[in-house]
């Protein structure tokens, strides 16, 4: 009998070599999107596209290919120590009913259904290879075409383009299995799902052979808090190997399907149960306890089963905002609109949300799930410093009640607020979607543009509005705003107002007395 804790850390040592692989993949994937804006030329662009990807199909082959030997050394050791443990397990039992079991290594059944399983688990991760191969390749060609066509359309520059690529590489992580109804599995859940499903099969048929041999019929399920509904409805109970009356068949667990007991992800196993001698190791109470157990989570009341997806729920986002950080600390040299702040900031957030979520569930964090290869200790480190860098900036910027809410803002904004801080022009608060209220200190104007030449000359109201008259007002305004779909300073002083681009230039000047609307505002100012 292996145990439910047992069997949910099985795949670790695995998934750790896998991990790696992934994350040198997705930042070569985040390298090459980085260098796309060097091609600009369309014929040129469709022969640098085709040598990508048959570039990154052949890195995804290689790197995966070279892990293969010391996968199948991880899953060789992990079958044996699995069946191994399993059949001590029950062999305490047998002896504990007065029979005798023999070595296992003296069972020729036993040790054909061992290798039979490994060898079944060999190939299907011969298989992944192949497909992880075929899906991450379209997953890059995806994120390449997307790329190209919001750049070639006008919707987005180059650098915005590569950000968005990357950004939607990191959110998913690598992906690998892709079925006909368009359901995508990642790399990390096909390696759990192969690794736990292989050995938990050939474990419970190793079991089930040794009863038989033994001459047992009846076998006791293992149950755990959190099991799927599907599971919970036989888990704990007895089943009967040869379909007695009284007892669940086998079909009625669901032996041998996908969906059933040590079908896919299943974490249950079942033991040796004599009538008259065992005790079940589940009585009723323990089983109700295990159906009722909740947990409050934010004042609203959760089964336990939920309670552990909104837990991988969380741990997903960990991992997901670990690999933007890393991507875009990678691309940082080519692109400038691709750095680690959103990232920084969102791992805070969730890393807090984690420990707030385990604190009030009770339930324990478990590292290894969060965890991303190449994220380590100087990552951490650098991630939470400029968190805590990010919160003091979006703070002091922002007054929404709290932290998070004033982060959110300050991330809506930040590229603005880094655009004008290059400017020399400080943010200081956003009052409609087109108007931010700012401090450009007094500059002087440099010239003036055709449009407000025209002006001066062509429209009556504006024929004192000299560059000369423009500086006035630039110099006496009481408030200015940066007009976001324009992109240009708005100087407001008592009799009128000027309009300069960031190079500043006069667009227009405007004599126009002192609107009361903006009164409300000045109090910003001087805060």
């Amino acid at each position: 009998m292996l145990t439910p804790e047992y069997l949910d850390s099985l795949p670790e040592p695995v998934l750790e070599l896998f991990r790696q692989v992934e994350e040198d993949i997705l930042e070569d994937m985040a390298r090459r999107i980085s260098k796309m804006g060097a091609v600009t030329d369309t014929a040129d662009w469709q022969r640098w596209r085709l040598e990508q990807i048959q570039l990154i199909r052949s890195d995804i082959t290689a790197q995966l290919s070279k892990i293969t030997g010391l996968t199948q050394q991880e899953l060789r050791k992990l079958f044996q120590e699995a069946a191994a443990q399993a059949i001590q397990a029950d062999d305490k039992i047998y002896r504990a009913a007065g029979l005798s079991p023999g070595s296992p290594n003296d069972n020729p059944e036993l040790l054909q259904l061992l290798n039979g399983g490994m060898q079944q688990t060999s190939g299907t991760f011969q298989n992944l290879t192949r497909t992880t191969a075929n899906t991450a390749t379209q997953q890059f060609e995806r994120a390449l075409d997307r790329a190209w066509l919001q750049v070639s359309s006008g919707a987005f520059n180059y650098q915005a383009a590569i950000r968005t690529a990357i950004k939607s590489l990191a959110s998913t992580g690598m992906q690998a299995i892709q079925y006909p109804t368009g359901h995508i599995d990642t790399l990390e859940v096909a390696v759990r799902r192969a690794v736990l499903t292989g050995v938990g099969k050939t474990t419970g048929e190793i079991c089930l052979a040794h009863a038989e041999e033994m001459g047992c019929d009846l076998m006791e399920i293992t149950a755990h808090p959190g099991a799927r509904p599907s599971h919970m409805e036989w888990q704990g109970k007895i089943v009967s190997l040869s379909g007695r009356k009284g007892y669940l068949s086998k079909s009625d667990i669901g032996y041998g399907t996908g969906n059933g007991f040590k079908g896919w992800n299943c974490r249950h196993d079942w033991f040796p149960y004599f009538e008259g001698l065992s005790e079940t190791a589940y009585p009723r109470e323990k089983l109700r306890e295990y159906e009722n157990q909740t947990v409050t989570y934010n004042g609203k009341t959760l089964s336990y089963y939920e309670a552990t997806q909104q837990q991988r729920y969380i741990e997903r986002q960990i991992r997901r905002w670990k690999r933007e950080y890393l991507m875009m600390d990678t691309v940082g040299p080519y692109c400038d609109k691709c750095d680690t702040t959103q990232a920084s900031m969102k791992l805070a957030q969730w890393r807090a949300a984690e420990k707030d979520f385990c604190k009030q569930t009770g339930l324990d964090q478990d590292g290894f799930r969060s965890q991303v290869e190449g994220f380590g200790r100087s990552e951490a480190s650098r991630a939470t410093w400029e968190a805590k860098k990010l919160e003091s900036a979006a703070n002091s910027l922002f007054s929404y009640g709290n932290t998070e809410k004033n982060m959110a803002a300050y991330l809506k904004d930040k590229a603005v607020i880094d655009m004008l801080s290059e400017h020399g022009v400080k943010y200081i608060q956003r009052i409609s979607e087109k108007e931010i209220i700012v401090d450009a200190g007094k500059p002087t104007i440099t010239g003036m543009r055709v449009h407000a030449v025209d002006n001066l000359i062509n429209k009556p109201d504006r024929a004192g509005m000299t560059q000369e008259q423009a500086q006035t007002f630039v110099d006496s305004a009481k408030l200015t705003l940066y007009q976001q779909d324009r992109k240009n300073l708005k100087f407001l002083a008592q009799n009128g107002y000027s309009i300069l681009n960031l190079n500043h230039e006069l667009v227009t000047a405007v004599p126009q007395k002192w609107r009361k609307k903006y009164d409300q505002y000045l109090e910003v100012i001087k805060s």
